[in-house]
């Protein structure tokens, strides 16, 4: 905006060195154009500095959210390493890698049971057999039932 202040000053220095002045109607037009272009200058001036503080304003609201951004997904992150963990620890305690009972050593018995839509072979423990409430167990490939705990006693037995 510099070259257009001194630019400005060395027009009205001019027009004054040549005596364009207020006595001629080509003088006051010229007269009224450097004043119009002052204040066009001026304005310039005043939008430049608001810009500037504008994106030092953005900068600093980009900075902040940046900032609220990470703690909270570092906080979501760790509540999900959380519900992760501690959902895998409730399957561990489930799934028995191991097929023996840890307070026995006993091998854990399951019903081998072929998924008569789509021939999945499925092995299910047979405790889950054991109460007097009904129980389906679904294909995990067809969702189709396998087997109905009132149909287990034809099922075959197969050791770990």
């Amino acid at each position: 905006m510099k070259g257009v202040k001194e630019r400005l000053a060395y027009l009205r220095g001019l027009a004054e060195g040549l005596n364009v002045g207020q006595n001629s109607p080509e003088g006051r037009v010229l007269v009224e154009m450097m004043d119009v272009l002052q204040a066009m200058s001026r304005s310039l001036d005043n939008l430049e500095l608001t810009q500037a503080h504008l994106e030092e304003y953005i900068e600093a609201v980009d900075d902040d959210l940046t900032d609220l951004e990470n703690e909270f997904y570092d906080e979501y992150d760790e509540d999900l390493d959380e519900l992760l963990l501690d959902d895998e620890d409730e399957y561990d305690e489930d799934l028995d890698l191991d097929c023996y009972d840890e307070d026995e050593d006993t091998a854990i018995a399951y019903i081998e049971v072929n998924c008569p839509n789509c021939g999945e072979t499925v092995f299910v423990d047979e405790d889950v057999f054991d109460g007097d409430e009904v129980v389906e167990v679904l294909c995990p490939e067809c969702n189709e039932t396998v087997l109905v705990n009132d149909e287990y006693e034809n099922t075959e037995l197969v050791s770990d």
